[in-house]
């Protein structure tokens, strides 16, 4: 059933960005500077005495409902702070290891392709090469810690007190604006429909 959405209910708000980039063809010139990047970085941590303490920890996924609101916020703003992934995705010396502890098997030939395959044909414009049509084309296991980490403003202030009340994600830029209807912290809790 659908809820009426007049703008006058108690939900708290939760402001977020929007970004309105077009996708466009992924060239050849920003899958280099990935592999480039990528180079340097495995480098580094062949180099490093003892690389498996550079390893960053893999966060996980907000659950419940505060995973909800920050799934819907995402989900609305197309990612407006992926713009600043460019064509090396924060990856790093840290990420790469961590990856490589979890992947012990793979060498860093493996690992090279396994991201470069994982670049989506079409990316938002002026964004992350990894910003794909359904959002991030990489694993959370694969991404750099900021990328699991990062909440924009309001996400960020929703995500530090977490009320179990009513909430509206709001994503606006200037005059363009997309709502969510009102997330209720029950509707996490009833079991689905023919379970």
């Amino acid at each position: 059933m659908r809820r009426r959405d007049d703008g006058d209910d108690d939900s708290l708000p939760v402001m977020v960005p929007r970004s309105d980039e077009v996708l466009v063809p992924i060239s050849a010139s920003r899958v280099w500077r990935l592999r480039e990047h990528l180079i340097k970085a495995l480098q580094e941590l062949r180099t490093a005495k003892h690389w498996e303490w550079l390893a960053s920890p893999e966060r996980p996924e907000p659950s419940g409902f505060e995973g909800r609101v920050a799934r819907t916020a995402c989900a609305l703003c197309k990612g407006w702070c992926c713009k600043n992934g460019d064509d090396d995705a924060f990856l790093d010396d840290r990420t790469l290891a961590r990856v490589r502890l979890a992947r012990p098997e793979m060498d860093e030939r493996a690992m090279l392709r396994l991201y470069l395959d994982l670049v989506p044909p079409v990316a938002y414009r002026d964004s992350c090469i990894f910003h794909g049509k359904r959002g991030c084309t990489l694993d959370r296991s694969l991404r750099a810690d900021i990328c699991n980490s990062y909440y924009c403003g309001g996400l960020g202030a929703y995500m530090k007190t977490s009320p179990a009340v009513p909430v509206k994600v709001i994503a606006a830029e200037g005059d363009k604006m997309r709502t969510s209807p009102v997330l209720t912290p029950q509707e996490i809790l009833r079991p689905a429909r023919g379970l």
